[in-house]
């Protein structure tokens, strides 16, 4: 399919840029069907219907690729994403969906950071100085009369360490796998604990009305957000560097930003949009330098490297 190394890379990172446009377009729509079921209902359902679609995908080949290790890595996977999801939908309703979208891409930090404890990869220069210029930005984009984060904004950055995991975790656990079997086991895992916590906490884990807004959020955030998205990111992730990879995911707060304010006529002052750009600048800083470094002294960027 790929004449080389090159091209096949290149074809991924595309495939990955569409999975943030489609992120970012779901920060508006889930804003307004939260406001009509509870968070843990609207995700079990949501994740319930992008599992039977991966599952049909996937078939009877894609599910043989499936060892008893490949079955816990993608419940692995499933949980991580599942939290990361349960704190930033938690977070959507108590702040804008803007703000949620921007602290979502602190993911992007969380990656180097993560990686030297992780992967035994330590933290280089740009990852330190790339932390510093997007907490700079968390401060403005969140900023009041006196400071103070909202209860939202906090559930929304404990999203992004999870994220950062997950993105680590596809590094290390797909090589081998269907991709669309395992993230079958991701989504499905993230369904069934989904639809158990709203059994437990929620009155209402099934909708008594089904208005259109609603079921368009469900087929665009099951469909398009959901099974192609991580489904794109299991298949094609593995094909670029984790670096690379976080470099493409600053474009979700973006997206994130511009559908705000067109779908729901949300208006950040220029203190918030300042700070919004200094936390993709963060991001995009903390996730150049090395290839920057590499660059300068002459060196060729391996695809394999980190």
């Amino acid at each position: 399919m790929y004449p080389n190394k090159n091209s096949q890379q290149t074809f991924a990172e595309i495939m990955l840029v569409s999975v943030t446009l489609f992120w970012g377009a779901t920060f508006p729509i889930v804003k307004e069907a939260i406001e009509l079921l509870p968070v843990m209902a609207f995700l079990w359902i949501r994740f319930a219907l992008a599992a039977l679609l991966l599952g049909f995908m996937a078939g009877r080949r894609g599910f043989a690729t499936l060892d008893y290790r490949g079955w816990c890595n993608g419940i692995l996977l499933g949980t991580l994403l599942f939290l990361s999801y349960l704190f930033q939908t938690f977070g959507l309703e108590q702040t804008s969906s803007a703000n949620a979208g921007f602290l979502t891409g602190l993911n992007v930090v969380w990656v180097p950071l993560l990686a030297g404890p992780l992967l035994k990869k330590p933290a280089a220069f740009g990852a330190k100085v790339g932390v510093i210029i997007a907490f700079s930005g968390l401060i403005l984009l969140t900023w009041h009369t006196p400071w103070t984060l909202n209860p939202g904004d906090l559930l929304v950055l404990a999203c992004s360490f999870f994220v950062a995991l997950h993105i680590l975790g596809l590094d290390r656990f797909t090589a081998g796998y269907d991709a669309r079997a395992l993230t079958f086991v991701q989504i499905f895992t993230m369904a069934v604990l989904g639809c158990i916590g709203s059994l437990i906490f929620e009155p209402v884990s099934w909708p008594r009305e089904w208005p259109l807004s609603l079921v368009s959020a469900f087929l665009i955030t099951a469909i398009l957000a959901t099974a192609y998205a991580f489904w794109a990111m299991t298949r094609f992730q593995r094909l670029t560097t984790p670096t690379r990879a976080a470099l493409i995911y600053t474009l979700e707060p973006v997206w994130a930003a511009i559908f705000s304010v067109w779908l729901l006529d949300e208006r950040l002052s220029s203190l918030a949009w300042a700070g919004g750009g200094l936390i993709v600048s963060g991001m995009i800083f903390a996730e150049a330098w090395p290839l920057l470094r590499r660059r300068s002294s002459g060196v060729e960027p391996d695809l394999k490297m980190n």
